[in-house]
């Protein structure tokens, strides 16, 4: 495929000439070299810095979906009960996943085009963990697949009243675009990963575990490459359990750095201010956006219908032929459902005129 000038996918996003470079320099053994575990600690505070968290960050070696299994095979037992709310394909697969562990699991899936908070979802949820008693709520910050951004406030509230041990977030597409605030959250598990805002590869995934999080891990007693627990000596331990990604350590701090530069405040400001722009300018092309009036947007990505009179393999190739590259969905909302991540570097107002512009002339040619 050649090169598209308009990179627009929800991630991987674009990666920075800068970050790249931080993967080309040759940083040695990371097992023996105390360099490392330097490294390993100061990307560590800086994405609990970031992610308003005081919890230890374990750094794993795989893509975002890693971190996802670790947090709940981690910390879960068969027969343990696991309440997941769900306004997207990526909250109800949770769900799935604990089900897979022998858990006993409730699902509060929610329509697609909501966020927490809307209707009946809260007292559905509250429900939920009275029936079932669980050591684990889960639910995911950013839909990408809807383009939602669920509010956690409520969650937070309901997990320290109800007595739920352990809250588990999945924040890979809201970490470094939009504030997470994990401690003020009671987040125990809050999971992201190196290629959605942070834009670097994906090639790290990011676990913050608070310390009731350790003391299940131990209940649980998992072993396994995706085992947390054992990421907890690295800096005693002079070594990480298995050979660790020292590039992709360095690749994360570089993104990093460019995030303390411009400043935290300012790049949760543009994620916000280019996702107006995106939705403004496609209500002007009259593209109809999903999620319901009411539901919360995510700043870092627009989940958008489907011109009329297109189908969704039509309207890739258009946008393709301008250089714009966009996603699609998944579940119910497949063929249904187009998505632009405006995260990362990815969230600049230049790049979205390219991208509206590009839409806009596909509209104006008509389907092939």
């Amino acid at each position: 495929m050649r090169y598209a000038p308009i990179p627009m996918v929800p991630g991987p996003t674009f990666v920075p000439g800068r970050v790249l470079a931080a993967m080309a320099r040759d940083y040695g053994s990371g097992q023996i070299e105390a360099d490392f575990l330097a490294l390993y600690e100061r990307v560590g505070k800086k994405l609990a810095a970031l992610s308003g968290s005081t919890s230890d960050v374990v750094l794993m070696s795989g893509e975002g979906m890693l971190a996802l299994w670790a947090g709940l095979k981690s910390c879960l037992r068969p027969g343990d009960g696991v309440v997941s709310v769900g306004t997207g394909v990526f909250g109800d697969g949770v769900a799935d996943m604990a089900l897979t562990l022998g858990c006993k699991v409730e699902k509060v899936s929610l329509p697609y085009d909501s966020t927490i908070g809307m209707g009946d979802s809260l007292q559905r949820i509250e429900d939920a963990i009275g029936r079932l008693r669980p050591v684990m709520l889960t639910a995911v910050h950013c839909e990408t697949p809807s383009g939602t951004l669920n509010p956690l406030p409520d969650l937070a509230e309901m997990k320290q009243r109800l007595r739920v041990p352990l809250l588990y977030v999945d924040a890979v597409a809201s970490m470094g675009g939009v504030p997470v605030e994990a401690d003020r959250m009671g987040i125990d598990l809050l999971l992201g990963g190196s290629q959605k805002c942070l834009s670097a590869p994906p090639s790290m995934s990011i676990v913050a575990v608070s310390e009731t999080a350790w003391d299940h891990m131990k209940r649980a007693g998992y072993q396994g490459y995706d085992s947390l627990l054992p990421f907890r000596t690295v800096q005693a331990d002079g070594r990480c359990p298995y050979t660790p990604y020292w590039h992709g350590v360095a690749a994360l701090e570089a993104a990093l750095d460019l995030i303390e530069e411009e400043g935290p405040a300012a790049v949760f400001a543009r994620h916000e201010a280019v996702a107006a722009q995106c939705r403004a300018g496609l209500r002007r092309l009259g593209i109809g956006v999903f999620p319901h009036r009411d539901a919360v947007q995510s700043p870092t990505v627009t989940a958008a219908l489907v011109p009329e009179g297109f189908t969704w393999q039509g309207w890739r190739a258009a946008l393709r032929q301008g250089g714009l590259i966009v996603s699609g969905s998944f579940g119910p909302m497949a063929g249904k459902v187009f998505r632009l991540g405006h995260m990362g570097v990815q969230a600049d107002a230049a790049l979205m005129d390219k991208a509206l512009a590009v839409m806009a002339a596909a509209l104006d040619a008509g389907p092939a």
